[in-house]
């Protein structure tokens, strides 16, 4: 019995000699395979540098083949891991195997909804600490909204996680966590970008800014060394884990800790502003469900439908890990059309959370998108924000229950105002950021 040929791949125009798509994929990464998946389909290969195998895909049914079904035949691959490690060392997001089940069965228990429901009333003082302090900077001084959700996602993290008070190193952590994420997508995007070793200028910056972080992580560890500290670290202390284990956990977590949560808390902002009748209709459910003068809380968190749909719409149109990368470490053959070992697979969550044939309003911010009445036939694998398979997000339960309560708590006393009416586009840097800082006003609920 013969085997039927495999469906080509379409043809791509716009390849360079030598250099193939790469230099179009790298000046606008993301709108780059908006473009052609929506011109070409759902299964795309692209010619990049002669020695580089790229294949695209964006059908829920390929994302559920390649993470799932045939997760075995798929690595994050040795280049991946090794760039992520230059900030993350061999913790949770870089480490495989039995390392990686190690880690995991360690941090898990934190992030049940049972252990995180504990963290409700410091997530909520926090954000009102920072709502306050809006306020009291007057309704015509701008403010910077990225930095300040950022700042306010390494805070809850550290707080929740470590017992550690962040606050005065705040600024100069977060300042070092975003140029090294600057850096390691310069690796990320470019196979030829100069090796580390070498004494540039940008290799030089970056090694003063993981100085800096480590600097942070080194007095978390003797902090809780010291006091023998209740928290995910005093834990992972007294099971007899080294100082660098530690240190590669302890730097992961708070990376991905607070970027996933800090950069979606910003777009919301900026969405919600964008977007007057849905955010009337968040203020309306807000009254309704907490009174004029109610907190929100672990119970009545899940009666704000709206507000999550408000969370989980931001997620889909800026999903922080705007795609998933993978390596194939055998051959494969995905919608029909094949897949050679030793190649590199890009899963782009950012189209398929625009996917036409998926999505009613593709390109707007449309909560009612998670009403029950729209989401009903929506294939799983259609939105995938923290991931799928056995590399799911450890923390998604603890980042969808924080950005409800941030935003609550937040709209219960400040109305978003943007500082000027200036659309923002997003931009690739390792993740989805808006391409400029979101800037605010502090006007008064």
């Amino acid at each position: 019995m013969t085997t039927p040929p495999s469906t080509p791949y379409p043809v791509i125009d716009g390849a360079r000699p030598l250099l193939g798509h790469m230099p179009e994929m790298q000046r606008d990464t993301y709108g780059f395979y908006l473009r052609h998946h929506r011109a070409a389909g759902d299964a795309l290969r692209f010619n990049a540098y002669p020695f580089i195998n790229f294949y695209s895909f964006a059908a829920p049914d390929a994302l559920h083949h390649i993470l799932v079904k045939a997760r075995h035949k798929y690595s994050r691959g040795a280049r991946w891991s090794r760039i992520v490690s230059y900030i993350g060392g061999n913790g949770i997001v870089t480490s495989t195997g039995e390392v990686w089940e190690k880690q995991r069965r360690a941090v898990t228990p934190y992030f049940q909804p049972a252990h995180v429901d504990k963290y409700t009333g410091m997530i909520v003082r926090n954000a009102a600490e920072m709502a306050e302090g809006w306020l009291r900077a007057g309704p015509d001084a701008p403010l910077n909204v990225s930095r300040a959700m950022m700042s306010l996602g390494l805070v809850n993290i550290s707080d929740m996680l470590f017992n550690y008070d962040i606050r005065p190193r705040v600024e100069t952590f977060a300042r070092a966590m975003v140029d090294g994420f600057y850096y390691i997508n310069r690796f990320i995007q470019n196979p030829l970008t100069p090796p580390r070793f070498l004494p540039l200028p940008v290799n030089r910056r970056f090694a003063r800014d993981k100085e800096t972080a480590d600097a942070v992580v080194r007095d978390i560890i003797a902090a809780v060394r010291k006091d023998d500290e209740n928290c995910m670290i005093g834990a992972l202390v007294r099971a007899g884990n080294t100082d660098r284990q530690l240190h590669d956990e302890i730097i992961t977590l708070l990376m991905a800790g607070y970027d996933t949560l800090s950069t979606a808390l910003a777009w919301a902002w900026y969405l919600l502003a964008r977007n007057p009748a849905a955010l009337g209709k968040a203020r309306e459910e807000l009254r309704a469900v907490l009174g004029p003068h109610g907190l929100p809380d672990a119970q009545n968190v899940e009666k704000l439908a709206y507000l999550r749909m408000v969370f989980k719409e931001t997620l889909r149109l800026y999903p922080s890990a705007w795609a998933i990368h993978r390596f194939s470490e055998a051959p494969d053959e995905v919608m029909g059309r094949p897949v050679r070992k030793g190649s590199s697979v890009v899963l782009p969550l950012y189209v398929t959370h625009r996917h036409r044939d998926f999505w009613k309003h593709p390109d707007a911010f449309h909560p009612e998108h998670f009403d029950k009445t729209e989401a009903e036939g929506r294939p799983r694998f259609a939105y995938l924000p923290f991931g799928a398979g056995e590399h799911v997000c450890v923390g998604a339960h603890l980042a969808g229950m924080e950005g409800v309560l941030i935003l609550a708590t937040l709209l219960q006393r400040l109305t978003p105002r943007l500082a000027t009416n200036a659309e923002i586009a997003p931009l690739v840097n390792f993740t989805l950021k808006p391409a400029e800082d979101i800037m605010a006003l502090a006007v008064p609920a």
